[in-house]
């Protein structure tokens, strides 16, 4: 059963934080947190912009390890997620997008040491699939898209479009994911706003998502 298996993931993460070799756990348990940057939705203005330009994107590079194109009508935050490298939003026009990064050996094995690795996947499916469990322990889904491969600048992606419930949130809000190997990385691109919303912004999104690129020396 998946809630018996992640009830022990939960478990065995719970006495392994205070080893100092799981620092990096805290960024795949992201989504037990995902209320907190979920409960910004619904205090903006719901007279979201439908004439967007989608040329209207600044670059944005991160730590020198990667760059995205954001649209400018969105300002960088430090209030969504602190595990983040990046954070971005219009609240106004209920827009949101994060990306989460996780140093992929380490990833790897401490699913292995949580017998939670699934050897017959690729190490990018077992970080998709982990999240999607997780996130399923936060939030009521009530729609699922299979996950959509994909190669983004020459690295190997998935794709997810989920709509979900979250406690005090009277929307329903729909999420767009995509997950990248970049190497010596994985990432999360997350991006979400109301349903109502969702169609209005999806390419926007999808144009994020597909604008990431790692900066190689």
């Amino acid at each position: 059963m998946i809630f018996s298996k992640i009830s022990v993931f939960f478990t065995i993460i719970l006495v392994l934080k205070s080893i100092q070799t799981m620092k990096s756990i805290s960024k795949i348990v992201v989504f037990c947190c995902a209320f907190l940057f979920v409960s910004c939705l619904g205090s903006g203005n719901k007279e979201a912009d439908e004439n967007t330009k989608f040329e209207d994107f600044n670059t944005v590079s991160v730590n020198g390890e990667y760059q995205v194109s954001i649209p400018k009508f969105m300002r960088g935050t430090t209030a969504l997620n602190e595990e983040a490298s990046l954070q971005y939003q219009n609240a106004l026009k209920e827009t949101y997008t994060i990306i989460i990064d996780e140093p992929k050996a380490e990833f790897i094995e401490i699913l292995k040491e949580l017998e939670e690795y699934n050897d017959e996947a690729s190490p990018l499916q077992n970080y998709r699939a982990i999240q999607m469990q997780l996130l399923g322990t936060t939030m009521n889904m009530h729609q699922q898209s299979e996950p959509k491969p994909n190669t983004i600048h020459g690295l190997e992606s998935e794709s997810v479009e989920i709509s979900a419930h979250v406690e005090g949130v009277d929307e329903e809000i729909t999420y767009f994911l995509t997950f990248i190997d970049g190497g010596e990385k994985v990432y999360m691109i997350m991006s979400w706003t109301f349903t109502s919303y969702a169609d209005q912004y999806r390419t926007t999104f999808e144009m994020i998502a597909e604008s990431f690129t790692p900066i190689r020396e």
